[in-house]
């Protein structure tokens, strides 16, 4: 990933005058506060593709509102869905709410943990749909969802930090202007990708694609409250036999 250069005024006064103490630590401060650099996290066809929006009011907003908090994931993890494949390389979109609150679960990438923690129940409920779903499907032992992302499967939450065990608290931040961004550059730019949105308020947001144009598959959340009726939507077959029919290869599931 290439960083992205971006020198702010505040760069260039202390690159001019470094002749005291002061000066000294805050040319320190400057270079090493991430999330004042929070656009140097995200890789740089994506940055190039949303430029706009770290150059809006409401992101510098939303970046002086994250200091001082313990949030996840990580600043250097918050962008790690543009890693993968480029926006205009879209397969697929699955959308989530916000990031696993507790410690060492959220990465970046929505429903998707590292390896050796354990998987959410969601998360399990979605391998068994794919289990029963998809004729080959091995149930995995980890819930690293990066195999998806290689492919070209865009695992996105719509709010991008949450607060130490603060389910929801980060919504009202202004992430979810930049996520809108991202989904309507999706819509607009790229052809034939398959919406996933499972529950109420993921459903909501299907309002931002043209369904003529793509494919919108909707479902009860996977949670335990409402799995029951998220089981046998078959969106994973489904979603083959669309990118199929318009000439993408399908995604293999298997992780």
């Amino acid at each position: 990933m290439k960083e992205v250069k971006a020198a702010t005024d505040l760069e260039l006064l202390v690159n001019k005058i470094d002749s005291t103490g002061y000066i000294c630590r805050l040319k320190q401060s400057v270079k090493t506060c991430k999330i004042c650099n929070i656009k140097h996290f995200i890789s740089h066809d994506w940055f190039t593709d949303l430029e706009k929006e770290f150059k809006d009011d409401y992101f510098e907003t939303l970046c002086t509102k994250l200091h001082g908090k313990v949030f996840f994931p990580k600043v250097e993890n918050i962008f790690t869905f543009t890693y993968f494949f480029p926006l205009a390389d879209t397969k697929v979109v699955i959308l989530g709410q916000d990031p696993y609150h507790n410690l060492n679960q959220a990465m970046g990438l929505a429903f998707s943990v590292p390896n050796n923690v354990k998987i959410p129940p969601s998360l399990k409920n979605i391998f068994q749909e794919l289990k029963n779903d998809i004729l080959d499907f091995v149930i995995p032992k980890h819930g690293n969802l990066e195999a998806w992302a290689k492919q070209g499967v865009l695992l996105l939450n719509d709010v991008l930090t949450v607060e130490q065990h603060k389910p929801g608290s980060h919504s009202d931040l202004g992430w979810k202007i930049f996520t809108k961004a991202i989904l309507s550059k999706i819509n607009e730019t790229c052809q034939n990708v398959v919406f996933i949105f499972w529950g109420n308020y993921a459903r909501s947001k299907s309002k931002y694609v043209n369904k003529h144009k793509h494919l919108v598959l909707e479902a009860a959340h996977p949670s335990p409250f409402s799995a029951y009726k998220f089981f046998g939507c078959k969106h994973f077959s489904k979603t083959n036999e669309y990118l199929v029919k318009n000439g993408k290869s399908p995604i293999n599931w298997n992780l």
